[in-house]
């Protein structure tokens, strides 16, 4: 199955996974096509998985545990969603947009604003907030193909400075400088 979104972390208030299940439900009870798959381990886990079961959401959002490899999983999402109220500095954005992945994410402190520029790279919603995130989902939701492409490619050069290479230049400039 290739057609969900992805979310990643742990399954902690910080993440706010709960707070992703309650404002993506309207969109799933409209379309049963939309699905959300979310991988992580944490102290919510339970309260996650009775959300996910009170909103009668188990066909459409699946819970899967920690991988040390998760790749494959974006790379095959249809989109990257960060829900987080705060991160440091969040490095799954920078590994979604190496993938070519769209991005949908709050605009919490430390990292996500400034690794999307803003919203050039990727559509933010206010944190927390779920009218914010049902308008910007419903809008991430209907991307055509040339928006995508947009966002992914500023996204993509954006994140190189974030690379081995990148970094590496950036020692040896100190170094040849010594």
């Amino acid at each position: 199955e290739r057609d969900y979104f992805i979310s990643i972390g742990r399954l902690t208030r910080q993440k706010n996974f709960k707070f992703l299940i309650k404002s993506i439900a309207p969109f799933i009870k409209k379309n049963s096509e939309i699905k959300l798959y979310i991988f992580g381990e944490g102290e919510q886990k339970n309260e996650i998985i009775s959300l996910i079961g009170k909103l009668n959401l188990k066909n459409n959002i699946k819970l899967f545990p920690y991988k040390d490899n998760i790749y494959n999983y974006i790379h095959n999402s249809n989109g990257f969603i960060l829900s987080s109220l705060w991160e440091d500095p969040g490095f799954v954005l920078v590994e979604a947009a190496f993938l070519n992945k769209p991005i949908l994410s709050s605009n919490c402190k430390n990292g996500p604003e400034e690794i999307l520029d803003y919203g050039k790279n990727g559509i933010l919603f206010k944190n927390n907030n779920e009218n914010s995130f049902r308008e910007n989902f419903n809008i991430f939701y209907k991307l055509d193909q040339k928006s995508k492409l947009k966002y992914t490619l500023n996204a993509k050069k954006f994140v190189k400075k974030f690379g081995f290479f990148s970094h590496y230049k950036k020692l040896r400039n100190i170094l040849d400088d010594l």
